[in-house]
């Protein structure tokens, strides 16, 4: 996640690291001006990001110059596939306003004139358990309720009306979601859970002794009658510990020794794996993933 002062954007990785997507921009209308991002991510491609959005913009001014009219919420959103190219992100604002003008970036090197209100309490984090998010942040406005009550102490009397927007109704907030879509939404029949592709053993004629380790779980509410593989197109002839019907709810575990003929095996290299699920009904789901090729545990060179 970046910003540029103006849009916010993220680029995905699925090799590792190794290679990167182009920047694609997340924010939209009325979130002209994006800043401070923050994400929450559960391993399975969703993505929770929140930032600091107004809809000021005049493409001179970076946000420490903002003028006074600048109105200032916390924005979030949420993408099920961030590492599926054309997926689409929803957009929500999480907050009423919480400051007004300019706000510095520049940490302790910010002016007497430019504003750190908001400080730095800002982030969002997914429950593992429901896929709910929880934003925490900071507001420097009066508000006077039982739920967001003013602050009574402080050197010029606490937060009052007249307090408003500045250091003195400074608080930290937390808004939590209570509906839509998690990050622990199942999006397919079949989730693999585990992946491992190692070198079990470096021999001297130069020889390979690949082992492929597969573990998913039939998260649809449909019977899956047989799971197919491939590597990089290759057919991957697996050996399933269980039996078929896989039922929902049930876990399924496959590993091969073989590589198949053609495939150039190389420490470091990373595959293609595509698994093909056919269900009860007849239909069909493909998921692709990527495996690094590695080395196993105990190895010696």
């Amino acid at each position: 996640m970046y910003n540029d002062n103006h849009n916010l954007y993220y680029s995905y990785s699925t090799t590792f690291g190794q290679t990167w997507s182009a920047p694609i921009q997340i924010n939209k209308s009325p979130s002209a001006t994006a800043i401070f991002p923050w994400a929450s991510a559960l391993g399975n491609g969703g993505l929770d990001v929140v930032w600091y959005g107004t809809s000021y913009y005049d493409g001179i001014n970076p946000p420490d110059s903002y003028p006074s009219s600048a109105a200032w919420y916390v924005y979030f959103s949420q993408n099920l596939q961030a590492t599926t190219p054309g997926s689409s992100w929803t957009q929500v604002q999480a907050s009423g306003i919480i400051h007004y003008g300019n706000v510095c970036e520049q940490g302790t090197g910010c002016t007497s004139t430019q504003n750190r209100d908001l400080l730095d309490d800002f982030g969002v984090a997914a429950s593992p358990t429901t896929g709910l998010a929880s934003i925490i942040y900071t507001s420097d406005q009066y508000v006077g309720t039982a739920l967001e009550p003013a602050n009574g102490h402080g050197s010029r009397g606490g937060c009052t009306p007249a307090h408003s927007n500045t250091i003195d109704c400074s608080h930290t907030d937390i808004a939590t979601q209570i509906g839509g879509s998690t990050l622990t939404q199942n999006r397919h029949h079949f989730e693999t859970d585990e992946q491992d592709f190692e070198e079990m053993d470096l021999h001297n004629d130069g020889g390979h002794s690949p082992s492929f380790h597969e573990e998913g779980t039939n998260t649809g509410s449909i019977a899956i009658t047989s799971i197919t593989a491939t590597i990089n197109g290759l057919p991957l002839n697996l050996a399933w510990t269980n039996s078929f019907p896989l039922q929902p709810g049930q876990t399924a575990t496959a590993t091969t020794g073989t590589a198949p003929v053609g495939l150039v095996l190389a420490v470091g290299s990373i595959y293609q794996v595509t698994i093909t699920a056919t269900l009860a009904d007849g239909t069909t789901e493909t998921q692709t993933t990527n495996a690094i090729y590695t080395l196993g545990a105990g190895i010696g060179l």
